[in-house]
């Protein structure tokens, strides 16, 4: 599939994943009382399982069957250094630069939209990647 079709895809499903983690988030912390810390934590791996599925299957499809083998491991290897990215560019942001945290995160928020997009495009979800 073309690059020019999949960017759109892969927006949908981050939005998509942007209301489904908030509400994984906010359960996990108001209705079970869990940590913030572990409900961050919760949202964060149920957020990756839901756009490896969506993405694997509606914007890379690298194979014609779900797996869950090497690719899912190279895709949260990618999540995790993306959110250590994040947090890395939030800091020199706000603490060296003095930006407000809002609009620095506001102004990363491209950057990691392309690092994501990337790494699954040309490395996870790769066609011909990692066989099962």
């Amino acid at each position: 599939m073309a690059t020019s079709y999949q960017i759109p895809r892969f927006l949908v499903v981050g939005g998509v994943n942007f209301f489904f983690t908030f509400a994984v988030f906010t359960i996990s912390l108001k209705l079970l009382e869990l940590p913030y810390a572990v409900a961050l934590l919760a949202a964060w791996f149920l957020g990756n399982i839901l756009t490896y599925v969506l993405n694997f299957l509606w914007v890379f499809k690298p194979e014609t069957r779900l797996t869950f083998r090497a690719r899912f491991a190279k895709y949260l290897t990618a999540g995790a250094a993306s959110i250590l990215l994040n947090l890395a560019g939030l800091a020199a942001l706000v603490e060296l630069a003095g930006a407000d945290p809002f609009w620095a995160q506001v102004a990363l928020m491209p950057f990691i939209v392309v690092f994501n997009f990337a790494t699954a495009k040309w490395w996870s979800l790769r066609s011909g990647g990692s066989k099962p």
